[in-house]
């Protein structure tokens, strides 16, 4: 009897230490958005100042990442760095935890030093922190480009802005109040991020050139920090891996004849005045490169191009 109290009392012991221990994959599900709609690259919008633009280039570095869950226990997630792009949603694995109730989400923007100031050719191939063209490496002793935003922005959209924004002292932490997900045997954490929240309050209506770990730099990431993060859905695998068209529509302005490059890929073209209606629509075929269309009427246009894969780009076009 002795024996038996005794093998049952381990059986317990066994079964709670594998319950204590239980790990269980998780996963950051960041979905890019701008202006609450899916994020494309050339799709026009206003910051909170009313100032037109559109992004070309949105590139920014995650890091030093942790999960509060479970009644406040805080998880870090060791040497984990993330270079988000905003081709693609973002859907990384964090590893494998004891959690199971997620409570927030912890995560800086930027580069920990002393890591910003290394030397990135010594990470290997593939590394976030590795070389990169075009480059997120300012120098040594700058570090690394935390964000790197980049588009066109107006009237017209015809000024150019660039900020590239760094710096130890702008290493900001950003925390999301948000309940993890149980699906498929892991916990996915869900975010949204919303990039016209990063130009808030930027005065974008002359274009802007701000590289560096002051002014219009620092605000940028003082938005990353603040306002461009909050609770989201997870991100579904054809978003993760849907590439966003990257589209060119010259000359902007127009004399009526306007070229639209879209890449190699099939994609239907769509063409709409102020007042949404469709002025003119054309089917790209796959390995065409420019198209070319005839606009009669001077005015402002919008150009809306839609691969077979569901990305879209919408670029303004204004005709003379």
């Amino acid at each position: 009897m002795k024996s038996l109290k005794l093998f049952s009392l381990s059986i317990l012991l066994i079964t709670l230490g594998m319950s204590v221990n239980a790990q269980t994959p998780v996963e950051l599900h960041i979905t890019h958005k701008l202006s609450g709609q899916p994020f494309a690259f050339n799709m026009a919008t206003q910051n909170n100042l009313g100032n037109d633009f559109n992004v070309t280039r949105l590139e920014y570095y995650i890091s030093k990442i942790s999960i509060t869950h479970d009644g406040g226990t805080v998880t870090d997630v060791p040497d984990h760095y993330i270079l988000a792009n905003g081709s693609q949603d973002i859907m990384e694995a964090l590893g494998s935890y004891n959690v199971t109730n997620v409570e927030s989400v912890s995560f800086y923007i930027g580069v920990d030093s002393p890591n910003n100031n290394a030397d990135p050719s010594l990470q290997p191939n593939g590394h976030p922190l590795a070389p990169k063209s075009p480059s997120m490496h300012w120098g040594w002793q700058a570090g690394y480009r935390f964000v790197a935003m980049e588009g066109k922005s107006g009237a017209s959209l015809g000024q150019t802005y660039q900020v590239h924004a760094l710096g130890n002292q702008n290493y900001f932490k950003v925390t999301v109040a948000v309940s993890g997900i149980n699906q498929g045997g892991k916990v996915i954490i869900p975010l949204n991020a919303d990039y016209m929240q990063a130009v808030k309050d930027l005065d974008l209506s002359s274009g802007l050139i701000s590289h560096g770990d002051a002014l219009e730099a620092a605000v940028l990431l003082e938005n990353f920090r603040d306002n461009v993060f909050f609770p989201g859905h997870p991100v579904s695998v054809a978003n993760a891996q849907k590439a966003v068209t990257q589209v060119s529509v010259f000359p902007n302005p127009s004399n009526g004849t306007v070229n639209i490059n879209a890449g190699n890929a099939a994609a239907d073209i769509q063409v709409t005045d102020v007042q949404g209606r469709t002025v003119a629509t054309q089917h790209k075929a796959s390995g065409v490169g420019n198209v070319t269309l005839k606009l009669n009427n001077a005015g402002l246009y919008f150009v809306k191009v839609t691969t077979a894969e569901g990305a879209t780009s919408v670029q303004k076009l204004q005709v003379l």
